[in-house]
């Protein structure tokens, strides 16, 4: 019976061992290591995801696309969005309206082709800092006063008694151009300075600016600590923690063993355990003595 027991513990701790040794590391972890767009931009991982990746690498809503110059880019509603930069530990991102890199001969950043309404789906994003400032289009009979914050767009200044407007949020003559103006666009850009009232002069410039963001996804913190790769599975619509030997439910620390995927892992293991020629040579020797 002793013999027997210790042939069992040892044949366990073999199966646990020559699994690794045999398998590698998990294919869910290989596959959802951080990547980039090539552009020198951050590196994308939990919640964002590549096209390139997995859709468990990644949170529901959370796609991102490269562009053709290597800027990763977010979708939000009506607009396209460069990601300049993302900070992992606040879960926010820097990102500016990407009709702020367009060329001219596309057209004018203001156009209203080209932006639209800088509204956020709800539920996943907030903002954190910038603040709105409205393009208004084809406005006529324009005072005096408003004529201060006339842009051109898409050359509105040739036509006949229109002039397209742009003016922060909160700017005095705001209502004036609302009742102006047959319609607007409101677009977000971080403030420089006390420019509340002051003309935008170059809309590309102010674009370009950008803002900040916050995300709301799982926390990710603790996988990421303990050494896993954070991921999500859309079946069951819960968080996995994707480690070297299997997913965990929250982290790869060892105290999650008998969490729902070590059932799994364990039949793979078996599996593992009769190809590997060590398990083979342990059991003969041990069954002769």
């Amino acid at each position: 019976m002793k013999t027997l027991r210790t042939f069992s513990l040892l044949t366990f701790s073999l199966l646990l061992i020559s699994s690794k040794i045999c398998r590698g590391a998990d294919y869910r972890y290989e596959a959802c290591a951080p990547q980039n767009c090539g552009g020198g931009g951050p590196n994308i991982s939990f919640p964002f995801f590549l096209p390139s990746q997995q859709s468990y690498c990644g949170y529901p809503g959370f796609a991102i696309n490269c562009s053709s110059n290597g800027f990763p880019l977010l979708h939000l509603s009506e607009n396209e969005y460069i990601i300049e930069d993302i900070f992992y530990q606040t879960r926010s991102l820097h990102v500016f309206n990407a009709a702020a890199l367009l060329p001219s001969s596309i057209g004018s950043s203001c156009s209203q082709r080209l932006i639209g309404n800088a509204t956020l789906p709800d539920g996943r994003f907030n903002y954190f800092g910038g603040e709105d400032f409205s393009l208004f289009f084809r406005c006529e009979n324009v005072s005096d006063e408003l004529l201060r914050y006339a842009i051109d767009c898409d050359g509105s200044r040739e036509r006949s008694g229109e002039v397209d407007l742009a003016m922060f949020a909160g700017n005095e003559d705001w209502g004036s151009a609302v009742g102006t103006c047959e319609e607007s666009v409101l677009a977000r850009a971080e403030l420089s300075g006390d420019e509340r009232e002051d003309e935008v002069v170059d809309v590309a410039a102010v674009l370009r600016r950008g803002f900040v963001m916050n995300w709301t996804a799982s926390d990710c913190s603790d996988c990421q600590e303990s050494g896993g790769r954070c991921g999500f599975n859309e079946t069951s619509f819960l968080f996995r923690c994707f480690c070297p030997d299997r997913p965990h439910s929250r982290s790869c620390k060892p105290g999650e063993i008998f969490s729902l995927d070590f059932f799994p892992f364990l039949v793979s293991s078996l599996y593992a355990f009769l190809c590997c020629v060590l398990i083979d040579f342990c059991a003969i020797f041990i069954s002769l003595r």
